[in-house]
């Protein structure tokens, strides 16, 4: 299939649905409901699989925050259709208040999209692979979540500060820096990275110790510092991406230092 049939038949099976969607709406908030409510449900059901994954394909997978009064719950672009067609209570006016909106809005924000151009996208889009595990496991879903990314870098760097006190062995680190509530920021990585007597070596070349300490001061003082006493819920999501790659690498270059003792 090419491309032009391809944004066609995404289209058409969005189109499709919401307007059965929009019918069932008209069902559920009308005076007296009729036999055809199960009929819509059913063929939404149908549908939905198909729907869901252009998209995830399209606008990728998110959150979305339902309700009010207080009674608030996420759920995930993945989740919404399905939720949103399960029957019952949910089919109850003051219930299905909730699905109405995000559902007709998810549905719109992926015609426009495509209607923009912007979807096929021209070039693959590139993918970030974090290799360190405990990195992944704190920052994968923050990446996918729909703003906030200050958390982002907050979370990594403190992933990089922590690993730096776990690789430096514990009594040197005691001897370098007695009181424990010191053993963060700049001052951590002044005495355990210092070019001159480190006692985590990333090379034999001192050229090189007095580059990667700079590297490391930079990520404390520019980034560690600044995101952690302050929110900053303007930060973009490139920006957060391209902190956790960076920071990955710099965790595998920690853990190939030489402890010196």
């Amino acid at each position: 299939m090419d491309e032009q049939s391809t944004i066609q038949e995404a289209k058409d099976t969005l189109n499709s649905f919401l307007e059965i969607f929009n019918k069932y709406s008209e069902e559920i908030f009308g005076a007296r409901r009729s036999k055809q409510l199960d009929s819509l449900r059913t063929q939404l059901q149908q549908q939905e699989p198909q729907v869901t994954k252009y998209i995830l394909d399209i606008l990728g997978d998110g959150t979305l925050i339902l309700g009010s009064f207080g009674i608030r719950r996420t759920l995930y672009h993945r989740d919404l259709l399905s939720t949103a067609l399960m029957g019952g209570n949910n089919e109850m006016k003051h219930n299905f208040y909730d699905y109405k909106a995000p559902v007709t809005n998810l549905l719109n924000r992926a015609l426009g999209t495509i209607d923009a151009g912007l979807w096929p996208p021209k070039e693959p889009a590139p993918v970030l692979v974090i290799k360190d595990e405990k990195l992944g496991e704190r920052c994968s879903d923050l990446l996918s979540a729909p703003g906030l990314y200050d958390r982002v870098i907050r979370e990594s760097t403190i992933i990089l500060e922590d690993r730096i006190r776990n690789k430096c062995p514990h009594e040197t680190l005691a001897r370098l820096i007695p009181n424990a509530v010191d053993q963060s920021g700049e001052n951590l990585i002044n005495n355990v990275f210092s070019p001159d007597h480190p006692v985590l070596s990333i090379s034999t070349e001192k050229s090189k110790r007095i580059a990667f300490h700079k590297i490391l001061v930079g990520m404390i003082s520019f980034l560690r510092n600044p995101y952690h006493h302050h929110l900053d819920e303007t930060t973009e999501w490139s920006w957060a991406w391209s902190t956790v790659g960076f920071i990955d690498r710099l965790l595998a270059d920690i853990e190939s230092c030489v402890v010196v003792q």
